[in-house]
């Protein structure tokens, strides 16, 4: 199948967008270690073990994963193309090392939740978010693997039920954040001032968003029109785009810049990508 040149280029900003963004996590996270063991500080059993080693360990496959895709795509649209039978392999471990990543944050997420002092929405949002991305990868990775060119729609209807559950995670903890935050500072706390331009901005954009893919993936699987769902596609991808972008400007006028890379701000690299879909091909 041939891809557009917006398409690839866009494919390949969202996926070094991603490495880059992994990359700091993962020198951020064996810098932190290695001045506590340099100066003989101790982290303490449960945060080692529970918090900074699977950080650790996603971190670093999530970032192998990305090289994969990486590599993948290089195999898929470099000066020599590919099957994409051939190169199947790198994208399902690629997938799966994304799960994992997910993973192993479940388990310092689940104490925090139940260690919280008061109901907590935070906790609980990741909970749902790792549960519902990682499960989903999972079975997509196994169907890339095991990919055919007679399954083409079970890869299809699978990648856009992912991208669906990926986008939902990425609604459920940034709109649960801003609730978690009204627990206590009060509903009010949510529609004052500069404030509420983060609020609505998670609740419009990523709704938006969720929607134009949940209709795209409506038009391409159920429907067959193949025009219309990219359409869709593309405007939940620009929409995705839009919200860490305005997620930026809310930071630079609230000056928490400490808490910009908490987010997974990656995402913005997909505005080209969305861009060159509009036309209705990929």
């Amino acid at each position: 199948m041939e891809f557009a040149r917006w398409t690839k280029i866009g494919v390949i900003i969202a996926l070094c967008s991603l490495l880059v963004y992994e990359l700091y996590w993962v020198f951020s996270i064996f810098g932190f270690i290695y001045r506590r063991f340099s100066l003989n500080l101790s982290i303490g059993f449960q945060r080692f073990y529970f918090d900074i080693f699977p950080g650790a360990t996603g971190d670093v496959l999530r970032v192998i994963g990305v090289c994969l895709f990486l590599f993948a795509v290089y195999l898929l649209w470099g000066p020599k193309p590919r099957e994409f039978a051939s190169v199947k392999k790198y994208f399902a471990v690629g997938i799966l090392f994304e799960a994992v990543f997910w993973l192993v944050a479940l388990p310092i997420t689940v104490i925090t939740l139940f260690s919280a002092s008061a109901y907590s929405f935070l906790p609980l949002a990741y909970v749902v978010q790792i549960l519902v991305v990682s499960s989903l990868l999972i079975f997509l990775s196994l169907k890339v693997w095991h990919y055919q060119k007679s399954n083409n729609y079970d890869i299809l209807k699978w990648g856009g039920l992912s991208a669906i559950g990926y986008l939902t995670g990425i609604w459920i903890i940034n709109v649960f954040r801003w609730f978690g935050m009204a627990q206590s500072a009060g509903l009010g706390f949510l529609f004052s001032g500069i404030t509420s331009l983060g609020f609505l901005n998670s609740i419009i954009t990523l709704s938006f968003a969720l929607i134009f893919a949940v209709s795209g993936f409506y038009f391409g699987i159920r429907t067959g029109n193949r025009k219309l769902a990219i359409r869709f596609s593309a405007l939940a991808l620009i929409m995705l785009s839009l919200f860490f972008f305005i997620f930026i400007l809310y930071t630079a006028f609230t000056n928490s810049w400490n808490f910009l890379l908490v987010t997974e701000i990656w995402p913005m690299g997909l505005l080209i990508l969305g861009l060159g879909m509009l036309r209705g091909e990929i």
